[in-house]
Parts: C-alpha cells; structure tokens; sequence
C-alpha cells in the first residue's frame, strides 16, 4: 500500500466539501419522511470537520499560535457579518445580552447566529490542547474521549430517555462535548492509522459504514416514535459512522488534487459553512422555500450560492494582501532611503 504519510489525502477535501454540504441539509430539513433518513444521516458533518483537524494537527502543532490567531480572527469577522448582514437585511443591530455572552464564553454559543458555535468550539479545542502539549498532557486527554462522549448523548438525543426532559443544545454543542472529543479522536487515528487500516481494510469498512448508517436511521426511528427525540446532535451510530467514514477516505484510491470537490474542500468549506446561514435566511424572508419548485433542491441552490461568495470574498482577501505586501514594502524601501540620506 502506498504510504499515507508522503501524500496528500486528497479525499479528506473532498470529505470536507461533502459536510459543508450535510450542514446545509441539516439547517434546511427535507420534507416528509426524507427528512428522517438523510438528517440523521447529515450528523457526522461537524465530528468529521474537528476530526480532519486532529488528524492533521501534527502538522499544524509546529505554530498553534498562528492557527489559534487564525481561528480568532476568523470568528471575529464571521460575526461582524451577520452583524452587517441583520442590519442590511431587517434594519436591526445585534446586542447581545449579559447572559448571551456568558453563554458564548462558557458554552460557545454565538448570539450573533447560532452555527458560528463551531468556530468558538474549535478556538477553544485548540487552546486546550495547545496549554495541554505545554504540560506535556495530551496522551492522558485520550481518556476522557469517551466519557464525553457518552455524556454528549446523555445531554443530547437521548436526555429524555435519561433524564426525562430535553436540555438546552448549548450544554452539548460546545468545545468539551463535541469540538475535544473529535477533535482526539482525529488525532488519535493519525497516530494509530497503520494499525487501524490494517484491522480496517476497505472491503470490512464497505460492510460497516451501512450497518452504521442503517443503525443511526434506526436509533432516530425508535426516539421519535416513542417520542423520545431529543434536540441533540449526536445518536450513539454517529460516531462510528463518522470513524469509518474518515477511514474508508484515507484507504481508497485519492482522487487528483485538480478533483472539483477537493478543491471545493480545500478552498472554500470553512467559508461555505460561515456564509450558507446568510442565504437560509435570505430565502426564508423572499422565497417560499415550501414551494414545489424548490422542494429538496435549495440545498444545492444554497450549496453552490455560498461556494461563489467564498470565491469573490478569497480573492478580494488574496488582492488585499498582495495590496499590503507591496504597501510594506514600498514603505521599508522609502525608510531604507531615508535612513541611508541621514547617515550619509
């Protein structure tokens, strides 16, 4: 088998564009019974995003400072627009409460729009994990992978049939039930990945990922017949979906880095997944998105509306760059002048 190590996986980008897709399918239900098969289904998007972080963070864990800035700007300009975007849109300013930003502090919720959770969870997984590797720490992390995710379902999908009532979404959609966890498991698979492609192989994987998936429609089924559906985000299936999912992507063929999808992954999922929540509402204040004209297409409508504002607003970044790259050094080489005629 081809070394994994001294290639680029370029299925993983593809796998990245295919969730910014599934998180569109999650945030715009399908209709009638659909809904119940594919939105269960939609659910590994989010543990494979902080997955694919894990899995390459021994790579990016050689500067942790410049991913977590990266991160934190990322999340500030991403809830200056919705900002922007709610005064254009409804002549409305976002204030967020005391208790909004107590909640976006302790819980990663955003009171800006409620997806952007994910990046405060990512900044935070980071951080943890950047201050653990400080302590040298992180291997004792791994233990606690399951824990919190059993109490994810605990807290989740299944807080009615343990505790009989159904909880908030912030107690679970955070850093320590969703982001931490993942975010191990991904780097866990990185380092035990010979082993597990040797145990995994594809033809095994080709039989366990629609057992999985079958197990996770069922587990939705059961709950909601017995009126026991939770607003969760994670079943029990969830996480083996999403395990073997990942590893059938590393172990069949890649496709070339040229591949649409890979580039869409590579470039633009991050992006898709900031902007898609702008045109959901777009629609929803314009369009009857109930009409049979759209019905089960505004997905893709929106899927492809949010890859072309990721493409103008990349290139808009790349020509502001390049602007003050040569702003810098036009600058230096005016000071270098100047300094030299004062020597002199």
């Amino acid at each position: 088998m081809e070394n994994i190590e001294n290639r680029r996986l370029n299925n993983l980008d593809v796998l990245k564009a295919i969730c910014a897709f599934l998180v569109i399918c999650i945030h715009i239900s399908y209709k009638d019974d659909l809904n119940n098969i594919i939105t269960p289904l939609c659910r590994i998007a989010v543990p494979i995003f902080f997955m694919i972080t894990g899995y390459f963070y021994h790579k990016t864990s050689k500067k942790p400072l410049k991913q977590i800035k990266k991160v934190l700007i990322l999340i500030l300009l991403s809830n200056l627009l919705y900002v922007v975007f709610e005064m254009i849109l409804n002549g409305n300013i976002t204030i967020p409460k005391k208790e909004d930003i107590t909640d976006s502090l302790v819980f990663n919720s955003s009171p800006i729009s409620f997806h952007l959770w994910y990046l405060n969870a990512l900044l935070y997984t980071l951080i943890v994990v950047y201050f653990a590797d400080k302590v040298k720490l992180r291997k004792y992390l791994y233990f606690l992978i399951p824990i919190l995710l059993v109490i994810n379902i605990i807290y989740g999908e299944y807080s009615i049939v343990v505790l009989d009532k159904d909880l908030d979404p912030i107690y679970m959609r955070n850093f320590l039930f969703i982001g931490l966890p993942y975010f191990l498991l991904g780097d866990l698979l990185y380092k035990k990945k010979d082993n597990l492609i040797e145990m995994f192989t594809l033809k095994k994987l080709a039989i366990l990922i629609p057992i999985f998936a079958l197990t996770t429609i069922i587990e939705e089924h059961i709950l909601n017949y017995t009126h026991m559906d939770s607003i969760g985000e994670i079943y029990i299936s969830t996480t083996f979906l999403a395990i073997t999912v990942f590893l059938f992507a590393i172990q069949t063929k890649q496709v070339s880095s040229g591949n649409v999808l890979a580039i869409i992954g590579r470039k633009y999922s991050i992006y898709i997944y900031i902007v898609h929540v702008m045109f959901i509402n777009l629609f929803n204040k314009f369009v009857n998105i109930n009409s049979n004209i759209l019905n089960n297409t505004i997905q893709i409508i929106i899927f492809f509306a949010s890859i072309l504002i990721a493409t103008i607003y990349i290139k808009l970044k790349n020509r502001i760059l390049i602007g003050w790259k040569k702003y810098n050094n036009i600058s230096n080489g005016v000071k270098l002048l100047y300094t030299r005629g004062e020597s002199e």
